[in-house]
């Protein structure tokens, strides 16, 4: 009797067992169901977030280049109407000679400071878009602050400052753009007389120190808050100035300085003890060793317009939509001596050089119906018209943007406002080539 007892007692056992075992092996596979369940809902969660994230990366570079885009296309535009006024006084001025000179002195100086504020905007949106080209060579600094002193000269005069340069002439060559660091040295040059009162000093210098050179601009102005310094080179940060705001600008200056120092491989940093206490600013860029190059630099002449009789008689087609930009343009260059016949879009200036034979074509490239491309080439098919020179006139001044002008067919690539003196002089040569 006891035998099949405890037999059965056994068997119970292991059944039981079995059953927890079973028990314990469902729950852990529901467990694992569980977690097999969390872990695909935390990968849909991640996968949902990364997309999110990388929706929101997306949306704020889309917002970011329709900014830089926006700006660039504003500057350009701005350039259009700016063209046709410094024009008109250029063409004042060799009119009327002293009337009215004080006035057309005030309307020049804001215009300027117009161009000023644009090319600002310009730089930003290039360097935001890693547009910046430059065309580094060897110069001797001292160069590069003549250059610099000379475009802030204006402001400078205008408000009566002490300015002292101690710079040498020799021994201190950097490898640089020259127009870019002109800009830099103008821009730390224009910043300093804004923040300092009329009269004030203001105190440029260079030396070499441990493989670079440095350049100083130490002014006596109205100094730096300690909050504001870290962010003195950072975009739209300005120092506290008076409500008029008459020398305003819109904070890029210093943005744009560190930004092309950087390109060059330099530094710049910013010192002040304070409000009232006046600033520093403090350049530093790669020298090159003296021996490198022994560099004789001379300034450059200054330009003027005049006429002149080796190139008198020139016949000049300009071509410009904006009706006041074409017919001021065309003034002056009748002020000079040339015959000037104008159009203001590509149908009738193909007309116009048909019947008028130019010597130099002067054409905008934002022309509607056909651009300045496509008008370049179909004066080209011309027959007559095939040693007509073409000068580009466009807002965009990039590299690529002369290159493109280049592979059109244009000899010159000039930026509005254009410059009339170097105009006058281009055409000069032109016409002097062509006569030899």
């Amino acid at each position: 009797m006891t035998g099949p007892s405890i037999t059965q007692g056994g068997q119970r056992k292991r059944e039981s067992s079995r059953d927890e075992l079973a028990c314990e092996l469902a729950q852990a596979d529901e467990r694992l169901r569980e977690v097999e369940r969390a872990l695909r809902d935390s990968y849909k969660e991640t996968r949902v977030a990364r997309a999110d994230a990388e929706a929101a990366r997306e949306e704020a570079d889309t917002a970011r280049r329709m900014k830089d885009e926006f700006l660039a296309l504003l500057g350009h535009e701005l350039r259009n109407p700016l063209a046709p006024i410094l024009t008109a006084l250029e063409l004042m001025k060799m009119r009327d000679g002293a009337r009215a000179a004080r006035e057309r002195a005030v309307i020049e100086r804001q215009v300027q400071h117009l161009v000023h504020l644009v090319d600002d905007l310009l730089d930003i949106s290039r360097i935001a878009r890693g547009k910046i080209d430059l065309k580094k060579a060897p110069v001797e600094i001292a160069h590069i602050v003549a250059q610099g002193v000379e475009l802030a000269s204006p402001l400078l005069e205008e408000r009566s400052h002490n300015l002292r340069i101690s710079v040498v002439t020799r021994g201190l060559l950097v490898d640089v753009d020259e127009l870019r660091m002109a800009q830099v040295i103008a821009n730390l040059l224009t910043n300093a007389a804004k923040y300092t009162d009329p009269g004030g000093q203001i105190v440029v210098s260079a030396d070499r120190e441990d493989g670079s050179v440095v350049v100083r601009v130490v002014d006596s102005g109205s100094g730096i808050a300690p909050e504001i310094l870290p962010h003195i080179f950072d975009m739209f940060v300005q120092g506290k100035r008076t409500i008029d705001r008459t020398d305003g600008g819109l904070g890029l200056g210093l943005t744009i300085v560190r930004s092309i120092v950087e390109l060059h491989g330099g530094a710049v940093s910013a010192y002040s003890d304070g409000i009232g206490k006046g600033a520093e600013v403090v350049l530093r860029l790669p020298a090159l060793p003296q021996q490198l190059l022994d560099l004789g630099v001379e300034p450059a002449p200054a330009r003027s317009i005049g006429v002149s009789s080796a190139r008198s008689g020139t016949r000049v087609l300009v071509v410009d939509d904006n009706l006041d930009a074409a017919e001021t343009l065309a003034d002056i260059l009748r002020e000079l001596g040339h015959t000037t016949s104008v159009a203001h879009d590509g149908p009738t200036a193909l007309v116009a050089a048909a019947a008028f034979k130019p010597h130099i074509a002067l054409l905008d490239i934002g022309l509607p119906v056909m651009d300045g491309y496509e008008l370049a080439r179909r004066l080209r098919e011309q027959p007559d018209l095939r040693k007509t020179r073409l000068f580009a006139i466009t807002g965009y001044g990039q590299e690529s943007d002369r290159e493109r002008s280049r592979d059109a067919g244009f000899q010159e690539h000039l930026v509005k406002p254009i410059d009339l003196a170097e105009l006058a002089n281009l055409i000069d040569t032109a016409c002097a080539t062509d006569a030899r």
